[in-house]
């Protein structure tokens, strides 16, 4: 894997303090404006990150002497026929789960009770008390009927109600369709933007192949856990296992966090409608699926790839989930990685992309790892680089 080495002795001509601070300033502003522009980003930034995705079928189809039109609309169609049937089968089997959280929660309010009780005979002043208070009545309500609505739309993020969602989902498939439509024709703009003296946009088209690569690994990964975690909520013998499979297909695009929570659900329920040892075993088959796909086959299948410190990732589900909401989280490290690969390139942003790397010290130099791209990478094999003729 190729190096690059930074020399560990500060360089004199960085700048001077006000002129960091001049560049922090503006670079504050620019985030306010992301996040005050989210109802236009979002789509176009999803529609983008489906069209990453989606290019090898399309691509696949063209070598395969589909002509270009049909292969473009067979691709689109795809897209939006997996959307719907995960969209259909996820709010169906949710709703259908909302009738049965009231006798639920009554078994679960024994529980903490009890647990409550237990902590306070162990010594835990107010515990008791304090479980007491909650107030399970506003809970069942706001997890059931109308209110079920409120939990969707909090869960979507950026639409409002049905309709505004069912509207972005229009917008990000219209915007897809036209990306792909263009796609073949970018290598040859970028090029012809170099030789009329603008910037050099060839490294952040690479990007679009690193992306292109994590969105699909990242994909099968996430429906590898989806699988096997409504099997082992089959066997286990919880109801809806299908909905627990998506829940933990969705969540897994989330790094660090996503697995975590997407087995929180499913232990409670086994919890109140089975017993506590059905319980352990869906924590302990979640921790199971989890531990290997996060720590032997996904950084088996990732590699270093990437060149992002695992703290910066965690970092950026964060952040972005603050600027965006769920939707910025679920596109946190593209998003990142594209960024990170903007800020290369600028002489006033580089020591960002610097911290944020994969870096370690050799003989008191700094070491970054740098991700490896081939030259059928370089030039055809990326989302936004003209198709193989």
């Amino acid at each position: 894997m190729p190096e690059e080495t930074f020399n560990n002795t500060p360089d004199a001509s960085s700048g001077s303090g006000n002129r960091t601070l001049v560049t922090l300033a503006s670079l504050i502003l620019v985030l306010i404006g992301v996040k005050l522009a989210a109802a236009f980003l979002i789509p176009v930034v999803v529609a983008f990150f489906l069209s990453v995705l989606a290019y090898p079928l399309m691509r696949l189809l063209m070598r395969v002497h589909f002509p270009y039109p049909v292969a473009l609309i067979v691709t689109v169609l795809f897209i939006v026929s997996v959307l719907v049937l995960i969209i259909n089968a996820g709010t169906g089997l949710l709703l259908d789960f909302s009738k049965e959280v009231p006798d639920d929660l009554r078994k679960l309010q024994v529980y903490v009770n009890d647990a409550g009780q237990w902590l306070e005979s162990k010594g835990v002043a107010g515990a008791k008390e304090t479980v007491e208070k909650l107030n399970w009545q506003d809970i069942s309500g706001y997890l059931t009927g109308p209110n079920m609505s409120s939990v969707l739309k909090g869960t979507l993020g950026a639409a409002g109600t049905v309709a505004e969602y069912a509207g972005l989902m229009t917008t990000v498939l219209i915007l897809m369709f036209f990306i792909l439509g263009e796609a073949r024709g970018t290598h040859s703009r970028v090029e012809a933007v170099l030789q009329s003296g603008g910037p050099d946009l060839k490294k952040l088209l690479n990007s679009a192949t690193d992306i292109q690569k994590y969105l699909g690994i990242k994909t099968i990964l996430s429906a590898m856990c989806g699988l096997l975690a409504g099997i082992l909520c089959h066997v286990v013998g919880l109801d809806y296992p299908i909905l627990w499979g998506l829940l933990a297909f969705l969540l897994h695009f989330i790094p660090a966090v996503g697995a975590l929570v997407a087995g929180i659900l499913p232990f409670f329920v086994a919890l109140v409608k089975l017993d506590m040892g059905h319980a352990i075993a869906v924590a302990i088959g979640y921790f199971v699926i989890n531990f290997l796909i996060g720590n032997f086959i996904e950084p088996t299948l990732m590699g270093r790839r990437f060149g992002v410190s695992p703290f910066v990732v965690v970092l950026s589900v964060w952040f972005w989930g603050w600027m965006w909401g769920p939707i910025g989280a679920f596109l946190a490290v593209p998003l990142t990685i594209m960024i990170k690969v903007v800020m290369e390139n600028s002489s006033e942003f580089r020591w960002l992309s610097v911290a944020m790397s994969k870096k370690k010290v050799k003989r008191g130099e700094v070491v970054l790892e740098m991700p490896e791209l081939d030259e059928s990478e370089m030039l055809g094999g990326g989302a936004a680089t003209e198709p193989p003729h």
